[in-house]
């Protein structure tokens, strides 16, 4: 049996987990724009036909991509929703760091397709519900804090954006100044849960 018939016979789920990583990387290395479906047919080792099986068009594929990052790192929500709010939050900040490099991607993406011209509504609407939801995640922690007494009566929603904005900066920056510090900055961002001056009652 020859690599390419055993290639057929992948289950339809695990083969379009394999294009849709592929896609994440060649998005996230070079401008989306710029990568063409035969790219990532090319990286997966299949006829390009095949993609177009999956996604009818690279519009789709970029927003299955995306959407693909952010649901393995929302699955987490839930995880610690429930838990201490202090515990809640740091375990919600360390649990980007086995997934940093997909993270790293995933950012990456979408700035760039920020900063473009081309507009899809519906990925448009899966980047702002995925800013929404974490903002949501951050405040509903952050105000059971102040309600339990145990963080400083702060403005909610705004320390929420900073985190948010912290925790994009941190994989921003890895990819900006070429390091590899994310663990370490995101335990940095736990400390400041323990900072009598930020957040924490003495």
């Amino acid at each position: 049996m020859t690599a390419k018939q055993t290639r057929k016979r992948l289950d339809p789920e695990v083969r379009s987990e394999i294009i849709l990583s592929a896609a994440l990387r060649l998005f996230a290395e070079r401008h989306f724009a710029t990568v063409a479906m035969r790219d990532i047919a090319e990286a997966c080792q299949i006829n390009v036909a095949l993609i177009y099986y999956y996604y009818e068009s690279k519009d789709e594929l970029l927003r299955r991509a995306l959407g693909h990052a952010i649901a393995e790192l929302q699955a987490g929500y839930d995880v610690v929703a429930h838990a201490d709010p202090v515990e809640g939050l740091a375990a919600y900040f360390r649990m980007h760091v086995p997934i940093a490099p997909m993270l790293v991607r995933m950012v990456k993406i979408m700035a760039d397709y920020a900063a473009s011209n081309i507009r899809d509504a519906p990925t448009d609407r899966l980047i702002r519900e995925f800013y929404a939801a974490e903002q949501k995640f951050l405040e509903d922690s952050l105000r059971r804090g102040v309600d339990r007494g145990v963080f400083l009566p702060v403005d909610v929603p705004q320390t929420a954006r900073a985190f948010s904005l912290q925790l994009d900066g941190i994989f921003y920056a890895s990819q900006a100044r070429g390091d590899e510090r994310i663990a370490q900055d995101i335990e940095n961002l736990c400390s400041r849960l323990a900072s009598p001056a930020l957040l924490v009652k003495p």
